[in-house]
């Protein structure tokens, strides 16, 4: 067998969790801080740091560090049990599943075709189309799987309009864009993405329990407006070129060969409709509580008479790494909090911070969590990170926790710096972009959304949260 070449990286990573667990056992405490505090911290940015060196597989790393906590005493292995299985993680596994069945239909093919005819050729109104279309079909189903889905279409238009890597700025346009509005579009409605799950947890934990109709209305405007931006400044920094004939007709002899709606994808699409239904009514009706909602309709989809799917398909094409590091990251916020580490943590760096201006506050809460996550490709590690910590900040200042958790619920889902996000290594792997396009790209949306989302005390105040 052929020796696997040495990870350097997933050394360092491996090495860095060591050299902190190692620490946390020989610096001295005293005061509020204990030494099984010392070691949930350890833990906690060990699993970071495992997650940006791509160390082990996520799932793996999760496994290790959530159970070497009560190693360290930090917690007992039934709360590790306990608080693994929360509501995000099994709603991380239905909503894999409906985005698989949603995937396996003509939908998106039809929505880009459509788009594609409506904009006659106009570069720009597609682009600004396909990125809206890319967003909505993202809030229900997975960014992964949306991505995937509107690159595959993207690059059968490129390829159609003898686009060229690196040389078409319209493939610039739509394989920079298209990550990018799927990642936002997640934010759009708590189905978008498993770790909008999370920030809802976090926000009950202070009695705050926001409906799904209540998060759409939160955030659906946030990520519409991002997405408007980031089209606009694409197409003006990259100016795309036109769209021919034949990459219509391409696009439309696609959809002439997979016909009319076949039973089963009406079946998927009646069942992602009722799920919307039942969600949207959980705001009245509490027992359609937005995770129980959410499984069966995954139970649906396999009901006889209807199996538009079958568990294998949905075990070979779900994102676990992503599935098990949800459920970790709940784990590790708890060994935090049960220790006391967290509130220690929020005193000492936040304490100073509460008692300024709020829309200065919200600036330098926003642009650090912006820059900080376009270096973590991992969204449930910013949640995570900024989750607790502004829960008690929200205590400090008097300030409502809701428009404080936006900001790492927004910038979990819009990450536009640059290109380490797993949906934007889809589309780097055509050639169409350099790294540095990315960035060129995100740069002033970004500094346009932390300035924007300064004012969201006042827009939740609108709102009534």
């Amino acid at each position: 067998m052929e020796k696997a070449p040495l990870n350097k990286k997933a050394l360092v990573g491996i090495l860095a969790a060591v050299v902190l667990l190692a620490a946390a056992a020989v610096i001295p405490v005293s005061g509020d801080v204990t030494r099984e505090g010392l070691y949930s911290l350890a833990i906690f940015f060990s699993a970071i740091i495992m997650w940006i060196c791509d160390s082990l597989p996520m799932c793996v790393t999760s496994f290790i560090l959530i159970f070497i906590m009560p190693l360290f005493g930090v917690t007992d292995l039934n709360s590790v049990f306990s608080g693994f299985g929360g509501s995000a993680f099994f709603f991380a596994i239905a909503t894999f599943a409906v985005s698989i069945a949603l995937e396996k239909t003509s939908v998106p093919l039809r929505i880009c075709y459509a788009l594609t005819k409506w904009s006659k050729g106009n570069p720009k109104k597609l682009v600004i189309a396909m990125l809206f279309a890319c967003a909505v079909t993202s809030a229900i189903m997975s960014n992964l799987s949306t991505t995937i889905i509107y690159l595959s279409l993207s690059l059968a238009l490129l390829r159609a309009n003898r686009c060229e890597p690196l040389k078409s700025n319209l493939g610039r346009c739509l394989m920079i864009g298209i990550p990018a509005a799927a990642g936002c579009g997640g934010l759009i409605t708590p189905a978008g993405t498993p770790g909008n799950l999370l920030i809802m947890d976090l926000l009950a934990t202070q009695g705050i329990h926001l409906s799904f109709l209540q998060w759409t209305i939160l955030f659906a405007p946030l990520s519409l407006i991002t997405i408007l931006i980031c089209g606009l400044w694409a197409t003006a920094i990259f100016k795309p070129e036109t769209i021919g004939e034949n990459a219509i007709k391409t696009l439309n002899d696609k959809l002439r060969e997979s016909g009319q709606l076949k039973s089963d994808e009406k079946k998927t699409i009646a069942i992602i409709f009722v799920m919307l239904v039942c969600w949207f009514l959980g705001t009245w009706i509490s027992v359609l509580n937005v995770t129980l909602v959410a499984v069966a309709g995954m139970t649906a989809l396999f009901f006889p008479g209807v199996q538009v799917v079958t568990w294998d398909e949905i075990a070979k094409k779900t994102n676990w790494n992503l599935v098990f590091t949800i459920g970790a990251v709940g784990v590790l916020i708890g060994g935090m909090t049960a220790t006391g580490i967290m509130d220690y943590m929020v005193n000492t760096l936040f304490t100073s911070i509460s008692s300024w201006n709020v829309i200065a506050m919200f600036l330098t809460i926003g642009f650090v969590v912006c820059v900080i996550r376009a270096f973590i490709p991992t969204a449930p590690a910013i949640v995570a990170l900024f989750g607790a910590p502004l829960l008690s900040v929200a205590a400090l200042t008097g300030l409502s926790p809701v428009p404080l958790l936006m900001i790492p619920a927004y910038w979990a889902c819009c990450p536009m710096l640059l290109w380490i996000e797993p949906i934007f290594l889809f589309s780097f792997g055509y050639g169409y972009y350099k790294p540095q396009d990315v960035l060129k790209y995100g740069s002033l949306p970004s500094v346009i959304m932390v300035m924007l989302m300064a004012f969201a005390p006042l827009y939740t105040n609108l709102l009534g949260l």
